[in-house]
C-alpha cells in the first residue's frame, strides 16, 4: 500500500512537474514587449498621431530585449512571440493605410481649393457672365497642370465641380458674350481630353496600389 502511494505521489509530482515547466517564465522583458505589442495592437486608432519612426524604434528596443534571453523560452513563449510579430506587422499595415488616407484627403482638399479661382465657391453662386470664361479657363489649367496626380477620387470630385460649372453656364447661357461663349467650347473639348486620356490611368493605379 505504501508502495502504491509513493507511486502515485510521484506521478503527480512529476505532472506538476511537466505543467509547470510549460508556464511562461517570468522575464520582466518579455513582458514589456508583449505589453508594447498588444496595446497597440488592440487601439490602433489611439496612435495615428504618432510619428512612425519612433513607434518603430520602441518596437525594435523591446523586441531586442526580449530577444537577449530567447534560450530560456519555452514553446509556448516562442509560439506566442511568433504571433506578437505579425500581431505588429498588422499593425503597421493599418497604420501606414490610415497615413495614406490621411494624406490623399489632405491632397484632394488642396486640389478643391485651388481648382477655382480665389473667392469662386463651389456652388458657384457668385459665378456669373462676366467672370465665367475665367472660372473655365482656370479650371482647365489646373487640370493640365495636375493631371498626372490626380486620383480616382479627386476625378470624382473633379467632375461634379465640373457639372455644377456647366449647370450654372446654362443659367447665365442668355447673358455670356458670344466670343466668350466659344472660348468656352475650347475649354469644355480641352477638359474632356484630359479625362479621357488621364482619368482611367488614375483608376488602373489605384487598382495596382491596391493589390500590393
Amino acid at each position: 500500500m505504501k508502495k502504491l502511494l509513493a507511486i502515485v505521489m510521484f506521478t503527480i509530482s512529476a505532472s506538476i512537474f511537466v505543467a509547470c515547466s510549460n508556464e511562461k517564465k517570468t522575464d520582466p522583458a518579455y513582458d514589456d514587449f508583449k505589453t508594447y505589442v498588444s496595446s497597440h495592437r488592440d487601439s490602433v486608432q489611439t496612435y495615428y498621431d504618432n510619428n512612425w519612426d519612433d513607434l518603430q524604434a520602441n518596437y525594435d528596443e523591446k523586441k531586442n530585449k526580449a530577444e537577449a534571453k530567447m534560450e530560456d523560452w519555452n514553446d509556448n513563449m516562442k509560439a506566442e512571440y511568433a504571433s506578437l510579430q505579425a500581431d505588429w506587422d498588422s499593425f503597421k499595415e493599418d497604420y501606414q493605410a490610415e497615413m495614406k488616407r490621411k494624406d490623399d484627403l489632405k491632397k484632394t482638399e488642396e486640389v478643391m481649393m485651388n481648382i477655382l479661382p480665389a473667392g469662386i465657391s463651389e456652388d458657384m453662386t457668385n459665378v456669373n457672365a462676366a467672370n465665367i470664361l475665367d472660372v473655365h479657363t482656370h479650371f482647365v489649367t489646373y487640370i493640365e497642370d495636375h493631371k498626372q496626380t490626380m486620383t480616382r477620387e479627386q476625378w470624382d470630385k473633379i467632375e461634379l465641380l465640373w457639372e455644377a460649372l456647366g449647370t450654372r453656364k446654362n443659367q447665365l447661357e442668355k447673358e455670356i458674350k458670344t466670343s466668350d461663349n466659344l472660348k468656352i467650347a475650347e475649354q469644355k473639348i480641352k477638359f474632356g481630353a484630359i479625362k479621357a486620356t488621364n482619368r482611367p490611368s488614375a483608376k488602373m493605379d489605384e487598382n495596382s496600389e491596391a493589390k500590393k
